[in-house]
């Protein structure tokens, strides 16, 4: 859920004014043709798991479930509240979904900041969101990267297998940070875009003071998660339509 929530607003581009050509938050996820982008591989699952309570509340727009359900997750298991605001407007068909993007910069530090800074976010905001690491695991049937099973995910919940990046996969702290410092599990995966955080002077800088301080992870994560809840995202009303407290 948190990817999904991610994915969909993560289409944004700062240098492009016009809605919904701009991307973002805008529900465009739901269309299969951006379902199959390469990036987006196994999150049809997660769509398939909201479209019932979309078919309950059809008032709800995709754009605005996508991310109630991607900072109700962060919450749920653990993690910090998220200001959210809703009245996000859903593109209307599958022509306005954004064009697939090219593989990044080889450099992995390269390639975070030339996704991050076309949204418009700075490097504090980079590492505070990858903490949300801390969650989930990668499979590499779908992203390249991983074992297909660790002591840590043979036995789900949910399907299991993959590989995690922390022990304890389903709880939102500050785990993700300490463990990529110490690099003594191998049965934890380490992409080259953890790794960078630590080697690259500016990541390392917020690195460094989430691995001992988590109340400033959670303060810093959860207002750069409301920042990208809202990119690109056309509301009405313009203002904040209701301010999220829980899933209740």
């Amino acid at each position: 859920m948190v990817r999904l929530g991610w994915h969909d607003a993560g289409t944004y581009n700062k240098n492009i004014e016009e809605w919904p050509q701009r991307g973002g938050a805008n529900g465009s996820l739901r269309f299969e043709v951006e379902l199959k982008h390469g990036a987006n591989a196994g999150l049809v699952n997660a769509l398939k798991l909201l479209q019932p309570i979309k078919d309950k509340y059809s008032g709800v727009t995709y754009a605005d479930l996508f991310q109630l359900a991607s900072a109700t997750a962060v919450e749920e298991v653990g993690g910090p509240k998220i200001p959210m605001k809703y009245g996000r407007v859903d593109v209307s068909g599958p022509e306005q979904c954004p064009e697939e993007g090219n593989a990044g910069p080889p450099s992995p530090a390269a390639h975070l900041r030339d996704v991050f800074y076309r949204m418009g976010l700075n490097d504090k905001e980079i590492v505070a969101l990858s903490g949300a690491h801390t969650l989930g695991r990668s499979r590499p049937e779908r992203s390249g990267w991983g074992k297909p099973e660790t002591k840590y995910t043979k036995d789900g919940p949910g399907a299991p297998g993959g590989q995690s990046w922390t022990t304890q996969w389903l709880k939102f702290d500050n785990s993700y940070f300490k463990d990529i410092k110490e690099r003594r599990d191998n049965d934890l995966i380490v992409l080259p875009t953890d790794a960078v955080l630590f080697e690259d002077p500016s990541f390392k800088e917020y690195v460094e003071k989430y691995a001992v301080d988590q109340e400033s992870f959670f303060k810093d994560y959860a207002e750069a998660h409301a920042s990208l809840s809202n990119l690109g995202a056309k509301f009405d009303p313009p203002q904040d339509l209701l301010k999220h407290t829980s899933l209740d």
